[in-house]
């Protein structure tokens, strides 16, 4: 091939994909995956790994706008290419919040609906929201998260965009947002 760069190539998406959740995971005691389909991240999962899916074969059945989890039992929860499949966005991010612990962390990936690539937000029928990194991050923030992270990928074709003027256009969006903690005065 010509120019191997501008390939399709779904085993790299993968590998960047494997190696987020082993990164995130790190140091966790219980990860939740929401939608995790056919478990392709489990093995490279460092803490005690549940999976909730509304199909295929996971641990849990459930939606990510229901959980049926106790308020605060997971350390990280990890949302990779489902956000914008779900019908209720804020219900989905209220029921990630609820169910992690203080300083809890979520790892969202989602298409760009203003990337670059062969593969975009609109490319997909199934996609009910696409996000852009502001909206993304409004999201996180009316929920009550505080934003970490925000890391540049190379996921598909292009390689990681770290310019904060160029991200803007990256394929992919993947932040790293931890639950606030909460704050009552008496």
């Amino acid at each position: 091939m010509r120019f191997p760069f501008l390939c399709h190539q779904p085993h790299v998406f993968r590998k960047y994909k494997a190696d987020l959740m082993t990164d995130f995971s790190t140091g966790a005691s219980k990860v939740l995956e929401i939608g995790s389909g056919h478990r392709h991240y489990a093995s490279f999962c460092r803490g005690d790994y549940v999976c909730v899916d509304v199909a295929w074969s996971p641990d849990v059945v459930a939606s990510a706008e229901f959980l049926p989890f106790r308020t605060g039992c997971f350390d990280r929860v990890v949302m990779m290419d489902v956000i914008e499949h779900v019908e209720e966005v804020s219900s989905a991010l209220k029921e990630c919040h609820r169910i992690l612990s203080e300083d809890g962390m979520l790892l969202i990936v989602t298409p760009n609906r203003n990337g670059f690539g062969l593969y975009d937000s609109y490319a997909d029928p199934t996609h009910k929201h696409h996000f852009t990194w502001r909206t993304i991050e409004t999201a996180l923030r009316n929920i009550g998260f505080e934003l970490k992270e925000k890391i540049p990928l190379h996921l598909h074709i292009y390689f990681p965009i770290k310019s904060e003027k160029l991200r803007g256009f990256q394929q992919s969006i993947c932040v790293v947002a931890v639950k606030k903690k909460c704050t009552i005065s008496i």
